[in-house]
């Protein structure tokens, strides 16, 4: 199973869908389908890895601070890496599911396309760059916001903001 090292994610309003477009460590190029009900499923299960994590390194802060904190930092790097584009040529799936492992500083992801799989094992950071991203999607979308929390959409007013009195 190769492993992606570069990915970029796009909605497509034609489909109601987003585009995971992405580069595997053989150069493949792949376009993989990720529907609203796995996404928010994906999200569901990533935010409190993210929460935890953040509470391990910051415990003295309040947790909406400290994740404001950490989304702030992680958006620092952010956008110095090019977008994939797929092509016609590029390997396309459905993907059916998404599989987590979490290892040290890093998650595991795995889809799962069809009679295939590939995996993106992403740093925290990255994971709350592409969260970030993915939020950005869902406005774009018009699909419900009901579970991010404010951290994702705006870290920097939320850092600001610091623990509510």
């Amino acid at each position: 199973m190769a492993e992606i090292t570069r990915y970029s994610l796009v909605y497509v309003a034609a489909e109601d869908r987003l585009a995971l477009d992405a580069e595997d460590a053989e150069g493949e190029t792949l376009r993989l389908w990720l529907t609203q009900r796995l996404c928010r499923g994906l999200v569901g299960a990533l935010i409190p890895m993210l929460q935890k994590a953040a509470a391990r390194r910051l415990p003295t802060q309040p947790d909406s601070t400290a994740q404001a904190w950490e989304q702030a930092a992680a958006m620092q790097d952010f956008g110095k890496v090019p977008a994939v584009r797929a092509g016609a040529e590029s390997v396309t799936g459905l993907v059916q599911t998404v599989h987590i492992s979490p290892a040290g500083g890093r998650v595991r992801l795995t889809f799962e396309f069809g009679d295939r799989s590939r995996v993106i094992a992403v740093t925290l950071p990255a994971l709350r760059q592409t969260l970030a991203v993915m939020h950005r999607q869902y406005v774009a979308a018009g699909w419900p916001l009901d579970l991010w929390p404010a951290w994702i959409a705006d870290p920097a007013a939320e850092a600001a903001a610091g623990p509510a009195n």
